[in-house]
């Protein structure tokens, strides 16, 4: 059977399927593919839920209802993510048990949301989770997709555009250090295309997601938003001395706030910056900065 027509035949799978992103990779799915699709979520089939669609309850943390739901699934799409919700530990034993799972399962692709370099930050607790994570697929001689998010532009709770409507850019550190960027639509769509992609030479492949102009720092961002929306923004930063000051205090009792304010002292490194080589090769012409930001704000009701 040729990897066309095997892709074709495949069940999917979507773990996290209820999630800001997860849901926006089942909504592609379901709009370019006619393949089977399956989505897990902890308590089953939301309301308004399409019937295309099979549901399932599993939990990362249920070892049994891992196993019910990768019955007869060739392709596992996972951006499932505990870490905003939970604990970091959930997240490296989650992706432990998902794996594991999926391996017994014998599936055939196993599409992994990533960060990009995260292999590179071993003291930033959710990134380090990623790269663990990368190393167990590897580990189990599944074939993968990894794609290695850069930060989102739009978010759940979208502080930036809360900002902007005041007139505001919300910044940490400076205006000046860049780092790369995504609007989660387009990250979406490269999730669902990388487990629908019928070409074998993206089988075991890393690929960095960003824009083809090149990472933006804070300023040039703030910029690009106020050509796009007609206003002037204040950028209110928060420096990066109070964030190394922070560090040490606030791990005692917030291990969220410890796990942001070590991501962003990494980024500060310059090394979360994407390489799109691959990214134009599989999935076609990144966006330019300027257009993701004008669709994102278009949908945040931030146009002139």
């Amino acid at each position: 059977m040729d990897q066309q027509a095997e892709t074709a035949a495949a069940r999917i799978l979507v773990v996290g399927a209820t999630g800001f992103l997860g849901a926006k990779i089942l909504r592609q799915l379901e709009a370019t593919t006619t393949q089977a699709l399956r989505a897990m979520s902890r308590r089953g089939a939301p309301a308004g839920a399409s019937g295309a669609v099979e549901w399932v309850r599993g939990d990362l943390m249920d070892l049994a209802s891992l196993d019910a739901a990768l019955q007869g699934v060739d392709v596992v799409i996972s951006s499932a993510n505990g870490y905003m919700k939970e604990t970091i530990a959930a997240d490296f034993q989650g992706n432990k048990n998902l794996i594991e799972a999926a391996a017994r399962a014998g599936v055939k692709r196993f599409v992994f949301l990533s960060i990009v370099g995260c292999d590179a930050a071993p003291d930033v607790p959710h990134f380090h989770a990623k790269s663990v994570a990368e190393g167990l697929i590897k580990a189990s001689g599944m074939v993968y997709v990894f794609v290695r998010a850069p930060a989102f532009l739009d978010q759940a709770n979208d502080y930036v555009a809360k900002g902007v409507k005041a007139g505001r850019f919300y910044a940490v550190g400076d205006k000046a250090t860049r780092w790369s960027w995504v609007l989660t639509d387009d990250l979406a769509d490269y999730m669902a295309r990388a487990a629908t992609h019928s070409d074998p030479a993206i089988l075991n492949q890393s690929i960095d997601i960003g824009w083809r102009d090149g990472a933006k720092s804070q300023g040039e961002l703030a910029r690009i938003i106020g050509k796009v929306t007609g206003k002037q923004l204040r950028v209110w930063s928060v420096p990066w001395f109070l964030l190394r000051i922070l560090v040490r205090p606030v791990k005692l009792f917030s291990e969220l706030g410890y796990d942001m304010l070590k991501m962003f002292l990494f980024f500060r490194s310059g090394r979360f910056v994407a390489d799109i080589a691959l990214q134009e090769r599989f999935f076609g012409p990144a966006p330019m900065a300027e257009d993701a930001v004008r669709r994102w704000a278009s949908q945040a009701g931030l146009g002139e």
